[in-house]
């Protein structure tokens, strides 16, 4: 495995991915998320009990949270003072260290403070439980003096109750609407309506928190209000319910609404022997109406039943990671791994939003996200993935386009921000993630099934503006008005077909609004984009595989007749040619003008050989254009033009410039010939590789803003799209040089993303991040989907864990890095077809690439066929659902 440097920052201390870190002041912007397996209760937490509570962008419970409100802004945090009556009144915020002895442990997915003074030892326990809609914050206070100390305390938690945009739209008059109720354990805040400007509705939504003192006592009172609480000339800091004598309220007053709301509750004073132990917990949650309240305070009113719910929570998390077990004989790495696991179901949960770091998300998965966290879930043998990939093919337009938001309730939405734009990458994904399912469950079947098409305002690749659309249902309608399906094969044709056909002037892809590097965001009119026309290519050639498989069960398939034109060589008398830009840009334009608004629902029928010939010819006409035409003497590729119409890379007036994702999607599509590939590597590391941390940035430093291409080049070098250790496109070049056999490049660059997440520079929690900037810090936690590719990298190409028509195939490709030192072992538990299967890959000698050397199977000895050694689905189905199946794959 990587080089394992000891971070200064975290330790493990066990087997289940539980870490604890000394002292977790020492960087001030961790956070760590909670969540329950439904996603509709959303919290982060760092070390100083700060950041938000909320179920959506609507409903935030506490004050949202940008990532410099972690270490510094009071109104985030879930605070809980004590003040000790025999001590002179001495106070201590739990919100601040107590001492240098305090310690944070974080497992799945519950967090622990530890702190500890001359007189008291506090654990606080933050958790979401897996089952509901609410926080749990317990707080248990031991007296470790050797006198009995009396301890009043009073939590101050400053309530928001109401949506994200109110933040700067309305804050104070929205206040207004708070209404403010008291119960006998709590405080609820019910706004009397939701304050939008587009159409005010009257508001229903409960934000209440609940608690109970030693004993579960009922609270002796509260400060209901942020300036009740803190006081005339007074703030946080210093305020008043905690240093002076102000008394708490004991029931409602008209004067509490239409003020910041605030859950201050005062506890009654409680005396602890020495070595005795006070407990208090909080409930903080958002709820329909006081009958859920009532409802799941009666499920964790008392500390044996906190106990429980947290027991329960933790062994819910563990059981979702023990269906992907790695064991590679390192304890560090196994735990490391666990959390990379979780990250694709953190997103699934959260999106790319509600976290610190993700404020500008709204809700909502990205369309890259949908598709890629579904390479996860499948290596899961989670259940409903077909069905899932159904769904997700709804978000297609009949342009190639798509929706570009999911939201949690599985609504597609045209962008997050009502921007008409597309991302000319977008049609890549949806083909991986099919073609890894069908390999792997074999059902080339899901290929002929049919679903709808979206259908909104946005036309021709949002070159258009439809002012006249008004359906309720964003589908795709014929003209005889009825919703039209498609097959998903066609919807996969259409998304790479018309993409075919999408190009500028230098003949390769228009760029329009971005690809996948969002910062490329400023060249619609002349950009255009090689290495993604790579990925078409390569894709068209994954059709023809799809196709092939499908001759089995038809020879022909039926496809929207308005289609006929992209398949410019399956119609004689049609051939396009293909050097001809403007002959190609004329066929797309002729068919988004047939199906911009509805189609016909005409199905023509195509014989299967002639579209094999149809897409081989695109795709052999891309790969050695491109091949050719982007190779630059600089020893890579060009993977741009401007908004000018000017190539972006290569070297002149003694600056290169040059961008990682030119290099990755051309190895990774067939397109770099092996002489090309060997070149690169040379370039990316004189270019691209950094000396200090031995990562591999995003792109050199072109020294200047770029407003012809992106607004990236804005950002300080070093940080986000311009020129970070961008780690999903890392994990992407380490997976295409293995997909190419460059088998010790892969290693080299897969092993710098473990390096740099264990570097104590990352200054961050177990995880990968989206990105490491110029000083090695991890940003933008655990929503990213280099997780997913990490682990579809190190279960595919590095153990070799493949699926051909539901069969597994194995072909690994390790190195003597991959093995901890002393152990010549790897172990892997994964489910097939509803099967446990365990693989055991031993190594013999000293090695730097390890050949296979024989497989066995229950037992009996796998044979080579065909190169491969495959294990046949019915040799797996043939194992007893409850028993596994052993594997032993031996190296030298």
């Amino acid at each position: 495995m990587p080089n394992r440097k000891k971070s200064q920052y975290y330790r493990f201390i066990d087997s289940a991915g539980t870490f604890q870190i000394d002292n977790p002041y020492q960087y001030s912007y961790c956070y760590f998320p909670l969540t329950n397996q439904y996603g509709t209760m959303l919290s982060a937490i760092s070390p100083y009990l700060s950041g938000d509570i909320k179920q959506d962008n609507d409903h935030f419970l506490t004050l949202p949270t940008s990532i410099e409100d972690i270490p510094h802004n009071l109104l985030c945090r879930r605070d809980f003072f004590i003040k000790m009556a025999d001590t002179h009144n001495e106070v201590y915020r739990l919100s601040e260290p107590l001492s240098d002895k305090d310690y944070l442990q974080a497992g799945l997915l519950y967090h622990t403070l530890v702190k500890q003074n001359r007189s008291l030892r506090v654990e606080i326990v933050n958790f979401v439980p897996h089952e509901l809609n609410a926080e749990v914050m317990s707080i248990k206070i031991k007296n470790i003096s050797k006198k009995p100390v009396t301890l009043e305390c009073t939590s101050c938690i400053p309530l928001y109750g109401r949506g994200e945009k109110n933040v700067r739209d309305h804050r104070h008059v929205s206040s207004l609407l708070n209404r403010i109720d008291l119960a006998a354990y709590g405080i609820i805040l019910t706004p009397t309506m939701v304050f939008d400007e587009g159409g005010h509705q009257k508001n229903e939504t409960c934000y209440y928190v609940y608690g109970f003192g030693n004993n579960r006592s009922k609270p002796q009172g509260f400060f209901p209000t942020l300036s009740g609480f803190c006081g005339e000339g007074n703030s946080l800091i210093k305020p008043d319910a905690i240093f002076k004598k102000t008394k708490p309220s004991l029931k409602p007053e008209d004067r509490f609404n239409g003020k910041e709301a605030c859950a201050g509750i005062r506890f009654s004073p409680v005396t602890l022997a020495p070595k005795k132990e006070a407990e208090f917990a909080l409930v903080m949650g958002i709820a329909p109406d006081r009958y859920d309240i009532a409802k799941t305070w009666r499920k964790l009113d008392s500390p044996r039943k906190i106990s429980r719910a947290l027991d329960a929570t933790k062994k819910f998390w563990l059981t979702q990671d023990d269906s992907l077990t790695f064991d590679f004989g390192d304890p560090v790495y196994n735990n490391w791994l666990r959390w990379i696991k979780l990250q694709p179901t953190l997103r699934k949960l959260f999106g790319c939003s509600f976290l610190p770091h993700f404020d500008y998300g709204k809700g909502g998965r990205g369309f890259r996200d949908l598709w890629q966290d579904i390479l996860s879930l499948i290596l899961k043998d989670e259940s409903g993935i077909e069905g899932l990939i159904l769904d997700n093919f709804k978000s297609i337009r009949i342009d190639g386009s798509n929706a570009t938001i999911i939201t949690q309730d599985g609504r597609f939405l045209p962008d997050r921000n009502k921007i008409s734009r597309v991302w000319t990458d977008h049609g890549i994904w949806p083909i991986l993630s099919t073609c890894l399912f069908l390999n792997r469950s074999g059902k080339i079947e899901l290929l002929l099934k049919k679903t709808s098409y979206f259908r909104d305002s946005q036309l021709n690749r949002s070159r258009q503006t439809d002012c006249e659309f008004d359906q309720t249902e964003p589908v795709l309608m014929t003209t005889g008005n009825r919703v039209y399906q498609g097959t998903v094969i066609e919807h996969l044709l259409i998304e790479n077909l018309t993409q075919f056909f999408n190009v500028g002037a230098h003949n390769i892809l228009r760029l329009e609004n971005g690809d996948w590097n969002d910062g490329l965001d400023m060249a619609p009119d002349k950009g255009e984009c090689v290495p993604f026309y790579c990925m078409y290519a390569h894709n068209l050639l994954l059709l023809c595989g799809f196709l092939e498989k499908l001759k089995v069960k038809t020879e022909k398939i039926s496809l929207l007749k308005e289609i006929a034109p992209l398949l410019d060589r399956t119609f004689h008398g049609t051939r396009v040619d293909y050097k001809n830009a403007a002959a190609k840009k004329r066929i797309l334009d002729d068919y988004m003008e047939k199906t911009n608004r509805r189609v016909s629902g005409e199905q023509i029928h195509i014989p299967i050989d002639r579209i094999l010939e149809d897409l081989n010819a695109k795709a052999e006409w891309i790969i050695k254009s491109l091949r050719k035409k982007e190779w630059l003497k600089d020893g890579f590729f060009n993977g741009y033009y401007d908004n000018k119409g000017a190539r972006v890379e290569g070297t002149a007036k003694k600056q290169t410039r040059m961008l990682l994702q030119s290099q990755v999607f051309p190895i990774m599509a067939g397109v770099a010939t092996d002489m090309q590939i060997a070149t690169l590597w040379d370039s990316i590391n004189r270019h691209l590789k950094d000396k200090e941390f031995g990562g591999y940035r995003l792109n050199t430093d072109f020294q200047d803003i770029y407003p012809e291409l992106g607004r990236a080049f804005g950002f300080s070098y070093g940080d986000k799209e311009n020129g970070a250790f961008f780690n999903h496109m890392v994990v992407l070049l380490s997976y295409a040089f293995y997909r190419r056999n460059f088998i010790t490049a892969a290693d080299k660059v897969f092993s710098s993303l473990y390096e740099m997440a264990r570097n104590p520079q990352a200054a961050m929690y177990p995880q990968l991040p989206e990105y490491f900037n110029r000083q090695g810090r991890g940003l933008y936690w655990y929503l990213t989907g280099s997780a997913s590719w990490y682990i579809y990298t190190l279960f595919e190409q590095i153990l070799g864990i493949g699926y051909q028509e539901g069969n597994l195939v194995i072909r690994p490709q390790l190195t003597a890095h991959n093995f901890s030192e002393h152990n010549d072992t790897i172990k892997i538990k994964f489910r097939l077809h509803g099967r446990t299967i365990h693989i055991e890959y031993k190594k013999s000698g000293h090695r730097t690439i390890y050949a296979l050397g024989r497989i066995v199977c229950a037992g009996k000895p796998v044979k080579l066929k065909a190169g491969m050694y495959s294990i046949k689905k019915e040799t797996i189905l043939a194992v007893p659902p409850g028993k596994g199946l052993d594997i032993t794959v031996e190296l030298k």
